[in-house]
């Protein structure tokens, strides 16, 4: 940019001169999985972060929903690379699927991966709940009959040995959302120290989980026009406070009456039990509680 440009130019423009589209090697990391396990929080705030560049949707779906798309198609969805975006990737929950990881690994086989994980008797409640008003679900049960994938991705030592196939373990960080429950700063720090970014940035979801769910699609147009700072200011006015206290209470109260019931507990606990002893023998981890 020349003098004379950048003197009429608008300072958006000034600020987003070195700005260009996006190649394959740009690309540094994918989070594959899994869903209902706070990949929601991490998207958050990996999207705040200055070195960071995700896509504004959460999940492009190219890896696990591939028809009619190519990868010119998928790198279209960080144009905008700039000179200080260390760490470039996608927060997708179902590139831990089988199908999606041999195509993931065939476009990006150098790539980091980040693979969430959670008590899987929970994730499925979860996602059942998270479901089920949009379902013909008639009841848990219902749902694991009509809908294995509730079962599957509870799996997590058989996707897990699937990635290894294709990476190296030591491109590989394996979280647990325990850890994210228990202590959420040191959870991102790891998050970011392995992306290779500064781990000392503070993102406005600490302290908020309630925060990165808060108006996900306005938040998602916002960005497009770079008017972020307006839910922010929201998040972080009385009327933000007011919004969460209200949807703690009704989490609070959804929570009690959103329990497992104890015979399809006792059912998924028995079915994951080898799974979890599998994963707690590759990872070093003591799991009992997630069959207690």
């Amino acid at each position: 940019m020349t003098l004379k440009e950048a003197i009429s130019a608008r300072p958006d423009d000034v600020a987003h001169a070195d700005a260009r589209k996006a190649t394959a090697e740009d690309i540094t990391f994918l989070m594959v999985g899994c869903q209902r396990c706070g990949s929601t929080w991490v998207y958050e705030a990996l999207k705040e972060h200055p070195e960071i560049l995700l896509p504004d949707e959460k999940q492009t779906h190219y890896f696990d929903e591939p028809d009619g798309k190519d990868l010119e198609w998928y790198l279209g969805h960080y144009d905008g690379i700039e000179p200080e975006h260390k760490a470039v990737g996608e927060v997708a929950t179902s590139y831990c699927l089988p199908e999606a990881i041999p195509l993931m690994a065939k476009e990006f086989p150098d790539i980091k991966i980040i693979m969430a994980m959670r008590n899987p008797a929970e994730r499925a409640n979860s996602f059942y709940r998270s479901r089920a008003p949009h379902e013909d679900w008639k009841n848990f049960d219902d749902a694991l009959t009509k809908a294995p994938g509730i079962i599957s991705r509870g799996q997590y030592i058989d996707q897990i040995e699937l990635l290894l196939q294709y990476y190296d373990r030591g491109n590989i960080l394996f979280l647990f959302y325990d850890d994210l429950k228990k202590d959420e700063r040191s959870y991102l720090n790891e998050v970011y120290t392995f992306l290779g970014v500064d781990p000392t940035f503070e993102p406005s979801v600490i302290g908020n989980p309630v925060r990165a769910a808060m108006f996900p699609r306005l938040r998602r147009l916002l960005r497009k026009l770079r008017l972020t700072p307006i839910v922010d200011l929201i998040n972080t006015s009385w009327v933000g406070d007011a919004i969460r206290r209200v949807v703690g209470k009704k989490r609070k109260t959804r929570k009690e009456t959103q329990k497992i019931p104890a015979d399809i507990r006792q059912k998924l606990q028995a079915h994951f039990h080898p799974y979890n002893e599998r994963l707690a023998k590759f990872s070093g981890r003591d799991l009992s509680n997630w069959s207690s």
